[in-house]
């Protein structure tokens, strides 16, 4: 899947994204609190990859952070721009070399599966090396991510995010197409194992898996 493939499909669900993809405040509450304790002290600088609409941004500023926001999509880019409290923003493919200086921030996060759509295999591979240039050396990468545990969920017939007006199909051990049968628009997944993300890190970056749910983790990286 091309990085063309991933703008259009989030291009195509801006403007139902809120209401449709868009967690609980509760929810989105109890998220982030996980997120902002695996985080360093604010104030920091923090790099949200997959920034989408920015349902995150208000939770990372009120912690002191200091966000700034990249994405694929123009359309979801321009709708994060409306929020109240404006941030740097970014339109750009993130699998590719990243347009900031060397150790500029603090963290990273991808947040809600944004690490899902990679556009090939070795895609996150070539991220971990980007985000190890722009990332202080101790700094921290975080992504909340669907375990391949969710591709056997939907397999026994549950539709891991409990939605009708979307279909999941799987085409390999941690692969699937996603479908929003509403707009009839559809995007690959790659969902890693545990073994996929460490030879994905190398020896540029440590990690831990914090398990969430049973087919949810977060993958909480440390650069080296």
């Amino acid at each position: 899947m091309s990085a063309d493939g991933a703008a259009a499909f989030f291009d195509r669900i801006a403007g139902r994204y809120e209401r449709s993809y868009g967690l609980s405040a509760e929810e989105s509450r109890r998220r982030m609190d996980r997120v902002l304790a695996e985080l360093p002290p604010a104030p920091a600088r923090v790099l949200d990859l997959g920034v989408g609409t920015g349902r995150e941004l208000t939770a990372l500023l009120d912690a002191g952070y200091e966000p700034t926001g990249i994405d694929v999509s123009r359309e979801m880019l321009e709708r994060c721009a409306r929020r109240a409290r404006a941030v740097p923003l970014i339109h750009r493919d993130f699998y590719e070399p990243l347009p900031f200086p060397s150790a500029w921030f603090d963290a990273a996060v991808a947040l809600h599966g944004s690490l899902a759509h990679p556009p090939d295999a070795s895609a996150t591979a070539r991220l971990a090396s980007h985000l190890a240039r722009v990332v202080r050396p101790a700094g921290v990468w975080l992504a909340e991510m669907p375990t391949p545990a969710w591709l056997d969920a939907v397999e026994a017939g549950r539709t891991a995010d409990g939605s009708p007006d979307r279909r999941v199909w799987r085409t390999g051990p941690e692969t699937c197409w996603y479908e929003d049968e509403v707009l009839g628009v559809s995007i690959e997944a790659r969902l890693p194992s545990e073994a996929a993300w460490r030879a994905a890190f190398g020896a540029l970056w440590t990690a831990r898996f914090v398990p969430v749910s049973d087919v949810e983790w977060i993958v909480v990286a440390r650069r080296a």
